[in-house]
């Protein structure tokens, strides 16, 4: 890391635009400003549809390490309609210095695990008076770094959910939308219930469909962000299933996992997910007992979630395997791994690996570890179970003899054993080049992950 951070301070001061639209010299007159931060699926798709979804009002940038791939500035997005729709990018650059400071709107598009860096690398072009950060995906105490980094002060929005299942088709070039979902969640720091249906709903609109949606709706804290049962459990259980017999040794043909991460989800994954699921449901009424949180009443189980998200799209609802497992929505993700001449091995850097531990479970599992110490015990053997299996696979270590004391969760944010509860509803106040960051960040955003499910 020490040596990522020197490259960085290296190579990120202003220097002369290297991207492959019109240099950045000042703001965008009478415009607001939209800078998207990595160019991953759901940037493709925010670059696509911003422009003609607010007729011109409103320009974007985009800040990637590949800007020479986005010369035609004009990104398509393909709807599951067969109807397309043509963005325009003003600016692109690797930059941060030449984007960030006009920007109104600074929009995270990339991997949960790489937020911290990205948001520290922000940090030193970021306004908070001028411009609002967000995320488009937010998982684990995202609101509390948000404070930390930025300051009390920030204007920070973070959404629920991706608004749609969408992919890459050509990089630079084109998307899809594979599925708009209806309504989404979103939180907020320091900005209005107007400003999110007049600035931010807009944005994500997939109006040419003749649909004004996904409606977003606005969320009482962060409570159904932080407990949200999507991801952070779903992965886990479905790729320890799908290796629990790796010895440490390339797999063979035959004793390869299958080829889609949803497509058929074995009963031993859909059994541990209902165990998942389980013990964040005790975990959120535990919390709602201990705090109030309003937020606690949104955290359905998933199995209601799911009905109620991809109801229509759910082939076989008769367990909660077979519901993952035929959901149309979630056919086309594959399987991350590693594979070699001698076989296949999981992949101990995919971000359906890091995400979801260290930004979801690891999270879980500090805010279990207080609220125990103040009289509410919950049960997280599953949880931890997990996070002692997946941290093998990454060599990493998060749990130390059964707690969160290990030596690497001082790179995550979590819930410490002297902080307030209040901060995982509400936030925290005060607080604490190179451009591989958003190379990184890129990177990871291009794997092929079609959303949050």
């Amino acid at each position: 890391m020490a040596h990522r951070l020197r490259r960085l301070c290296d190579q990120v001061a202003p220097a002369p635009c290297s991207a492959s639209g019109p240099p950045a010299t000042g703001p965008i007159a009478g415009s607001v400003v939209v800078t998207l931060v990595a160019a991953g699926n759901s940037g493709h798709v925010c670059a696509a549809l911003i422009n003609g979804n607010t007729g011109g009002r409103v320009k974007v940038q985009l800040l990637t390490s590949r800007p020479e791939l986005f010369s035609s500035l004009r990104p398509l997005v393909h709807f599951p309609d067969g109807q397309t729709q043509e963005g325009v990018l003003h600016r692109v650059s690797r930059n941060p210095a030449e984007l960030i400071p006009n920007s109104d709107i600074v929009l995270w598009t990339g991997p949960v695990t790489s937020t911290k860096e990205v948001f520290e690398n922000l940090r030193p072009y970021l306004d908070p008076q001028k411009t609002c950060i967000g995320t488009i995906f937010a998982q684990g105490l995202v609101h509390v770094l948000a404070q930390r980094t930025f300051g009390p002060s920030i204007r920070f929005f973070a959404l629920r959910n991706i608004p749609w299942l969408c992919r890459v088709v050509k990089v630079g070039a084109e998307c899809e939308i594979v599925g708009a979902k209806s309504s989404i969640g979103v939180m907020t720091m320091n900005l209005t219930k107007e400003w999110v249906k007049t600035e931010l709903e807009p944005l994500f609109l997939v109006k040419k469909m003749g649909k004004h949606e996904p409606v977003i709706e606005l969320l009482p804290d962060f409570c159904p962000i932080v407990f949200n049962p999507a991801n952070q459990i779903i992965h886990p259980a479905r790729y320890w299933a799908m290796f629990r017999n790796w010895n440490g040794q390339p797999l063979r043909k035959d004793m390869e996992p299958p080829e889609w991460l949803y497509r058929d989800m074995d009963e031993t994954a859909g059994q541990v997910l209902e165990v998942l699921d389980e013990e964040l449901q005790h975990l959120k009424d535990a919390f709602h007992q201990a705090t109030g949180a309003e937020g606690c009443q949104h955290v359905i189980p998933l199995a209601t979630r799911l009905l109620e998200q991809y109801g229509d799209q759910i082939a076989d609802k008769s367990t909660m395997a077979r519901m993952v497992g035929t959901n149309k929505a979630y056919s086309m993700a594959r399987t991350p791994v590693l594979r070699s001449k001698q076989g296949v091995m999981p992949h101990p850097t995919h971000r359906v690996v890091t995400d979801d531990i260290g930004w979801g479970l690891c999270v879980l599992v500090s805010i279990a570890e207080r609220l125990q110490v103040l009289g509410f015990p919950t049960p997280t053997t599953m949880m931890r179970m997990l996070i002692e299996w997946h941290q093998k696979l990454m060599g990493k270590e998060y749990l130390y003899n059964g707690q969160l004391r290990g030596r690497d969760c001082t790179e995550l944010v979590l819930l410490g054993p002297g902080d307030d509860l209040v901060l995982v509803a509400k936030g925290v106040e005060g607080g604490s080049g190179s451009d591989h960051w958003i190379s990184n960040a890129d990177e990871q955003a291009m794997e092929p992950r079609y959303g949050n499910p």
